[in-house]
């Protein structure tokens, strides 16, 4: 009964996850374990880039950050391995492929948060260079990396650290919006 009861309330959770505003919200359910589990899906992508090469290559970056939030390192690496094959069609800078080949290549979520924070200072430049329309947001979290603090990209104001994942999820502040 207890199990029924769980999934008509993650049913339920699931169902009512997109609000007015398009953004999705994060679902905690009990897992087989019986331990909480965080579910974030993002929110929808309402910047618009310059060609549909560019926003494959954003929209793989966006994927690995949600994975990053979710504390699933098997999820990074196939996000990392899809912005790879992604940049293939675009001009990037060859270091970019590099770090998310590093992302790609391990399965500890530390040194994928490490390499994602170097990812996200030359996605930013290429996001400023590429994007025609709508908002994205450069957030920012003081504590990363023993209070040495760092950035990612958002599609979405309300904060999801993809450095502390549900360790301290909220935690940061836009720093400034992408136009």
């Amino acid at each position: 009964m207890r199990n029924i009861t769980i999934i008509f309330i993650s049913a339920l959770l699931l169902a009512c996850g997109e609000n007015k505003s398009g953004e999705k919200t994060v679902t905690v359910s009990e897992g087989d374990s019986g331990k909480h589990e965080l579910v974030y899906n993002g929110a929808k992508r309402e910047a618009q880039f310059k060609n549909e090469e560019v926003t494959s290559v954003y929209d793989a970056y966006n994927k690995l950050k949600i994975a990053l939030v979710n504390t699933d390192a098997e999820a990074s690496q196939d996000a990392a391995e899809d912005m790879i094959s992604k940049m293939e069609a675009v001009e990037v800078e060859a270091d970019l492929k590099q770090v998310a080949q590093s992302i790609a290549s391990t399965k500890d979520i530390n040194k994928q948060r490490a390499n994602f924070e170097k990812l996200t200072a030359g996605i930013k430049t290429f996001v400023e260079e590429n994007i025609s329309d709508g908002t994205l947001y450069y957030q920012y979290c003081p504590m990363a990396f023993d209070g040495k603090g760092a950035y990612w990209i958002s599609n979405e104001k309300k904060i999801f650290n993809p450095y502390f994942g549900d360790v301290m999820l909220n935690c940061g502040t836009v720093s400034e919006e992408i136009k």
